[in-house]
């Protein structure tokens, strides 16, 4: 049997990978957060919020992809749609610390 492209594909779309979640204030990081690429960004958020000191309820949270610099303040937003990668760090602030 061989692999078809579609095969492939699917698979890559269900692998999770590696990322690390920072306090972009405080700088307090959450290593090798395991995600899909379809999890939310508000997902993460809830799952790891009081581990990197962020209010998951704050009306203004910034996600932001720091190896591409894209950002977002929609928690619906997925992870694949901000661009992260495997080894990508993606830097959350609340807005107590937004500028």
């Amino acid at each position: 049997m061989t692999n078809n492209s579609v095969s492939t594909d699917i698979v890559k779309a269900e692998a999770s990978y590696e990322i690390d979640l920072l306090n972009k204030a405080t700088g307090v990081t959450f290593p090798k957060v395991a995600v899909y690429g379809n999890n939310t960004l508000g997902q993460l958020l809830a799952e790891y919020a009081a581990d990197i000191g962020i209010n998951p309820n704050d009306s203004k949270v910034l996600f932001e992809n720091k190896r591409t610099g894209a950002t977002t303040s929609d928690k619906n937003e997925t992870v694949s749609g901000l661009g992260l990668m495997e080894n990508d760090i993606l830097a959350v602030s609340d807005n107590a610390r937004v500028a």
